[in-house]
């Protein structure tokens, strides 16, 4: 393992990936400079330094006394009410530019994105079919696009530059301070409401945080991961039951599911023109992290029961009690 100590801007600081990775970064000795635009108090070290910003999008007034090594780039827009592809390309693309931006001025000699499975696409009707490197990318939504065009944008400049570049694309990231749909799926089980499923034999990959952080962590110094793009995914893909039926076992609470075929769902969702919504939830989405490992020696060592244990356990997530 490589033991140099670095200087490291991480963007979206704040976020829960961001906090995970910055906490794991400093155990390391490493010195964060984390982008947010409040102060944030969870680290408590001498080793972590806030760098206040207007915003990802806006020009980054930060001048280093000190050789920035690395830039880690996590802050994204994720969700738009109005689905609105300037929202996402102002986050997104705009706010990946100011990093460039900004890595040009300390003379930063790698950045690491994190980016999305949805730049892929929203996977298939077969559980035999599966993304990897090498798959086209063919975005089905405003959010993918925005990524892949920012992407493109980094690849672009790197190369260019002669500046050293990751991309990894995750799925759905799972863990300490997760929110969005999944959170709310552990406040229903824990209230023992009734939760409605398409009746489909669909498996979906998931990644756990801290599989997430130790691949961001591992690609830092992998020199075999150089100007990569890769696909980050726990070893094994899971069916939406069996994600409810893990979460309710670690909670110790009883599972009420109704199954229902897509089929009634499309009908339902008619009306309010989110029938395509049923197609999207009831495909496969199966990612192949068979080249990460291959090449950076990275193992997603953290099972789901592992994690679900850990967030539950250690009491790492607000479910409204």
């Amino acid at each position: 393992m490589n033991n140099k100590k670095h200087n490291i801007i991480v963007s979206g600081a704040s976020g829960f990936i961001g906090k995970s990775l910055i906490t794991k970064l400093i155990e390391d000795g490493h010195h964060v400079f984390g982008l947010v635009r409040t102060p944030i108090r969870h680290f408590n070290s001498v080793y972590y330094t806030n760098i206040l910003i207007e915003d990802i999008s806006s020009n980054i007034d930060f001048d280093a006394d000190v050789n920035v090594d690395i830039i880690y780039h996590l802050a994204a827009k994720t969700h738009s009410v109005s689905n609105n592809y300037k929202e996402y390309y102002d986050v997104n693309v705009l706010g990946l530019q100011s990093i460039i931006n900004l890595s040009n001025r300390l003379s930063v000699k790698k950045i690491i994105m994190l980016s999305s499975i949805k730049v892929n696409g929203e996977g298939f009707k077969s559980n035999h079919i599966f993304y990897s490197e090498k798959s086209i990318e063919k975005p089905k939504d405003n959010y993918g696009l925005s990524k892949l065009e920012a992407e493109n944008i980094l690849k672009s400049h790197c190369i260019n530059n002669y500046i050293s570049f990751v991309i990894l694309r995750p799925p759905l990231v799972y863990g300490i301070g997760v929110k969005g749909n999944l959170k709310k799926l552990m406040y229903y089980i824990n209230r023992n409401i009734p939760l409605p499923i398409i009746n489909t034999k669909n498996k979906r990959s998931l990644i756990s945080l801290r599989n997430l952080v130790s691949a961001l962590i591992i690609v830092m110094h992998n020199e075999n991961s150089k100007n990569k793009t890769y696909l980050v995914a726990d070893d094994t893909p899971i069916s939406v039951e069996d994600l409810y039926k893990n979460i309710a076992k670690v909670m110790d609470k009883k599972l009420f599911i109704i199954k229902f075929y897509s089929s009634f769902f499309k009908i339902l969702l008619w009306p309010l023109g989110k029938s395509k919504l049923v197609e999207k939830i009831s495909n496969s989405l199966i990612v192949d992290n068979t080249k990460i490992k291959k090449e950076t020696n990275w193992k997603p060592k953290i099972t789901m029961m592992d994690e679900l244990k850990y967030m539950i356990d250690k009491k790492k997530i607000n479910l409204g009690e």
